[in-house]
């Protein structure tokens, strides 16, 4: 696919930019799947596709700059990445039935629904209404959340960081472990939710090769600041971005 010059700089910035948020507050990728959707003329399926391409490389990198600065609980993320994992199958099925209006209205309300739930209950310094530990219903509650990840990363193609971030905190995992654990999380979301796609044919390789690229210069940085940004400022900032950006999908 051919797209004008100040398109695809417009989408390495973009790029650039989810990288930085994503190894920071969680849903940066969110900001390609934005782009590529209002930018260029792709399906839903084809927007899916190719950024669950990326974000499969970028949670890698990720997930190596965490586990080595120690912060990823690693029984938290394989339990959360198996479920998700699984959910993903779902959600590609599912995408078969949404027209390119549809998945932008979808996209746009599941962003503003877990947006607005984070600023209110930080706004109202509300502590998190359900603890999860290591118990057997506590495993329940960590693979249910994986599935719901999984089937909306299948269905929107948003690599799961937009609902694992703010859905971890929500059951009180600590703000840096929850982005430490997301990068694995995305690395299973996003990876078995590109495989369908490609399958489908749905991975436009002409755009991931840059987008990628400069997505992966924006997790090595964002690392670097998530561990120097104060927690609560970087749960009202995740909150204050989805709603941002489910705005500029209706608008």
């Amino acid at each position: 696919m051919v797209v004008a010059t100040e398109v695809l700089v417009a989408l390495v910035v973009l790029a650039f930019l989810g990288g930085i948020v994503v190894a920071t507050i969680g849903p940066g990728g969110i900001l390609i799947v934005t782009g590529l959707y209002l930018l260029t003329s792709l399906s839903g399926a084809e927007v899916a596709g190719t950024s669950s391409a990326v974000f499969t490389v970028g949670a890698v990198l990720g997930s190596l700059v965490y586990a080595r600065s120690g912060e990823i609980d690693w029984w938290i993320a394989g339990v959360v990445s198996a479920a998700a994992a699984a959910g993903t199958w779902i959600g590609v099925q599912a995408n078969a039935y949404l027209s390119r209006a549809l998945y932008g209205l979808v996209l746009a309300a599941l962003l503003a629904v877990v947006g607005v739930t984070i600023v209110y209950r930080e706004h109202r310094d509300l502590e998190p209404r359900v603890e999860l530990g290591r118990g057997g219903w506590d495993t329940a509650g960590f693979v249910a959340v994986g599935l719901v990840i999984g089937v909306a990363g299948g269905l929107l193609g948003i690599g799961g960081a937009a609902l694992s971030a703010p859905a971890l905190v929500l059951v009180g995992v600590p703000m840096l472990a929850t982005i430490a654990v997301t990068q694995v999380v995305v690395v299973a979301t996003a990876l078995f939710t590109a495989v369908n796609y490609l399958l489908l044919d749905a991975i436009v390789t002409s755009l991931f090769v840059p987008i990628t690229l400069a997505y992966l210069a924006g997790v090595g940085i964002g690392w670097w600041l998530a561990h120097r940004a104060e927690p609560g400022r970087l749960k009202l900032a995740l909150g204050v971005a989805l709603i941002g950006l489910a705005g500029s999908l209706v608008v």
